[in-house]
């Protein structure tokens, strides 16, 4: 079947982070999306620029809204949606569709969350889907697009597709952190990975654990692939972790936070360097309370989060870390992914993420 002629622009992460097969059963590569045309019409880039106007939730005011599209190389486009208001709802696609007039944004990590415009000279018209909620859209050019925020990058793996979040601008190396959400909070994780993102945080978002995954390997080659990853400070590599099974992942192995203690010990394998970790929802049990004496014994910062409803899990916690090297809260009024839910998009629980960003390790 002939589709329509359209452009079509992907993320894909560069060939040079191929060096995880154990984490992805396969080599990673760059796929380019390759457009299909008819005999008398050629494809057509989606036009350039900043966009300003309004999403119209039902029963709710209007809210502001930007767009920017922008060309930095040949054949590559990006697109950035803003909304001041509702952080939640601002994105940087990962997906650009332009046909017969027809934009079509989808943000990453949530497959029901896509924007669909129409041009209409220096408009735009449309909708923003929200899962099965949708929004009426309108925006019109106002200039030359801003620069984005961060990129985000894309590829398959075993159990889902994983994404990098990284912050345009890698003059300066800074953090960086592995994202393993569980089943209950992988749905809202790209919210997080996003908030991490604009403020300075690589970010590498997996899917939620599957048990017929070697966890380990999936653990230590994702933080392997951020050591490589451009603009990140390879001293201050550290994972987030959501739930009991992620946090299994640790249990039992040798654990190091500095970079020199990894040297040497070239040949253990299964010697992870954590620069600091980060519990979210963390149930203690056998296991994972061993993992966190190692962590303490090593050294290594610990952060704990807990949903509103855990606190009796987070005092546990905090007993087991001390006070000088964990610090643990608990965010009131907030579900197990930290957020509270809202008419239009969940918000972060009072104090997120900026608590989040302050207590992140930096030079």
């Amino acid at each position: 079947m002939l589709l329509p002629p359209a452009f079509c622009s992907t993320s894909k992460l560069p060939a040079r982070l191929c060096l995880w097969p154990a984490l992805l059963g396969m080599a990673l590569s760059i796929v380019a999306c390759q457009p299909e045309q008819s005999a008398d019409t050629q494809a057509t880039p989606p036009p350039v620029g900043h966009f300003e106007g309004s999403l119209s939730p039902a029963q709710q005011p209007e809210l502001r809204a930007a767009l920017d599209i922008n060309h930095p190389s040949p054949g590559h486009y990006e697109a950035e949606l803003t909304v001041p208001a509702v952080g939640t709802l601002s994105f940087v696609a990962d997906t650009i569709l332009f046909a017969n007039r027809r934009l079509t944004l989808r943000r990453p990590a949530r497959p029901g969350h896509v924007l669909t415009l129409t041009q209409d000279g220096d408009f735009w018209r449309g909708t923003l889907a929200l899962d099965s909620v949708t929004m009426p859209v309108i925006l019109l050019k106002r200039g030359t697009p801003r620069p984005r925020t961060y990129r985000v990058e894309k590829s398959p793996g075993p159990n889902g597709p994983f994404w990098l979040f990284a912050p345009a601008d890698t003059s300066t190396p800074g953090p960086a952190l592995v994202l393993l959400p569980d089943s209950g909070t992988s749905p809202t994780a790209a919210l997080w990975a996003d908030a991490l993102a604009r403020n300075g945080i690589v970010t590498l978002l997996l899917p939620a654990p599957d048990t017929t995954v070697s966890s380990v390997g999936f653990l230590e080659n994702a933080l392997d692939v951020l050591h490589y990853a451009p603009g990140v400070d390879t001293a201050n590599v550290g994972v987030w972790a959501a739930g009991t099974q992620p946090l299994a992942y640790v249990g039992g192995l040798p654990i190091s936070r500095s970079l020199r203690q990894r040297r040497m010990r070239p040949n253990d394998a299964r010697n992870l360097h954590l620069s600091f970790f980060i519990a979210q929802n963390a149930q203690l049990d056998d296991a994972s309370r061993a993992a966190f004496q190692n962590m303490k014994a090593e050294r290594v910062p610990v952060l704990g989060l807990y949903g509103g409803g855990n606190a009796r899990a987070a005092a546990a916690l905090q007993r087991v870390l001390g006070g000088r090297r964990g610090t643990v809260r608990v965010y009131r009024g907030t579900g197990p992914d930290l957020l509270v839910p809202g008419d239009v998009s969940p918000s972060f629980g009072a104090g997120l993420p900026e608590d989040v960003l302050q207590w992140l390790p930096r030079k």
